[in-house]
């Protein structure tokens, strides 16, 4: 380990103070859990079915934090634990380090407000992905959180199996505004959250990857910091290039209908369909195209192999060209 396995802060032997204090608020948690991949097989199996992530592929176990030590725990935990997945899946070997990787992208980049996350292993030496809990307090109860499935009344029962992909990002974002009393600076961060997972080639951003959580001080609800970021065409090549539309009702821009994927004009588009400032959203829009250097060397900070490494950096090229392109000249 020569970097650390939060914020790639080189020349670390485990977490670097700053990280320490952010995932754990204490001076020493050890890098290697104190337990194996089979023991958590084994206690995942008495815990539950559920799933998650990459086509639902992806099991979940809580942690809680004792005497410095993280512990798999039934109920109460204030981390996520995230090992690979198994499945028949491409490099799934790499889903941990992509989802840790993605979720830095995202915070050191462009500033995207993520939950807090880094790399742990098990006793094995297999890597796994840990993420803290943004809705227990510290006092241990739990803020109110409703994903957007749970907020636009859509259920499996009542939609069928593809409930959580039978919409857009459009309607995402006027249920934002109906339930947020601070709509505009939230449509922003949901317009640069859904560049961003463009831009990395997350195809699992559906209705359940974004949610409202209750400020209890303030009694409003806002965006929470974002979570399930990674890049899922390194595993499903053949992933549609968004989980949602953009647009409700079946809506294209003649962009679009001429080259079949999102592009400039889109997003332009998608922008003013939000209700966002034109000076911001432009912005917004040249922060990622411009990034690909800050993007590639967290690239290769990462414990990527060298192919996932040499096709993300091929991936997020593809979507620069795309946000670069405008057919109606509106980029200027």
């Amino acid at each position: 380990m020569t970097r650390c396995p939060g914020c790639f802060k080189p020349e670390q032997a485990t977490y670097c103070g700053a990280c320490r204090k952010r995932l754990f608020g204490v001076k020493k948690v050890p890098f290697i859990l104190p337990f194996s991949r089979p023991a958590y097989d084994q206690v995942k199996l008495g815990v539950t079915t559920d799933r998650m992530s990459i086509s639902g592929i992806q099991t979940k176990i809580s942690l809680a934090l004792n005497a410095g030590r993280l512990e798999m725990v039934m109920s109460g935990g204030q981390y996520i634990l995230k090992p690979r997945p198994h499945g028949t899946f491409k490099r799934l070997d790499m889903v941990p380090i992509n989802e840790h990787l993605t979720m830095q992208i995202a915070r050191q980049v462009f500033k995207i407000e993520v939950a807090e996350n880094a790399l742990v292993a098990f006793e094995d030496g297999e890597l796994a992905y840990l993420v803290r809990r943004f809705d227990v307090q510290p006092d241990g109860q739990r803020s109110l959180q409703e994903d957007f499935a749970q907020i636009a009344a859509r259920t499996e029962e009542a939609h069928g199996m593809n409930y959580k992909y039978d919409s857009s990002y459009e309607e995402i974002g006027q249920l934002i505004r109906r339930h947020v009393a601070a709509s505009p600076v939230d449509l922003e961060r949901f317009f640069t959250l859904v560049a961003f997972n463009y831009l990395v080639n997350n195809g699992d951003a559906h209705l359940k990857n974004f949610s409202l959580i209750k400020n209890e001080q303030a009694d409003e609800y806002n965006l929470t910091p974002a979570y399930d970021l990674l890049n899922t065409r390194l595993h499903l090549p053949d992933e549609t290039q968004t989980a949602l539309e953009l647009f409700k009702d079946g809506f294209e821009t003649e962009s679009y209908k001429a080259n079949a994927y999102y592009a400039y004009d889109d997003f332009v588009e998608f922008a003013q369909r939000l209700g966002l400032v034109e000076r911001r959203y432009k912005r917004i829009l040249e922060m990622f195209i411009s990034k690909q250097e800050a993007v590639f060397s967290l690239i290769e900070c990462s414990m990527l192999s060298e192919e996932c490494k040499n096709l993300y950096k091929k991936h997020v090229n593809d979507r620069i060209s795309a946000f670069s392109y405008s057919l109606a000249g509106l980029r200027i």
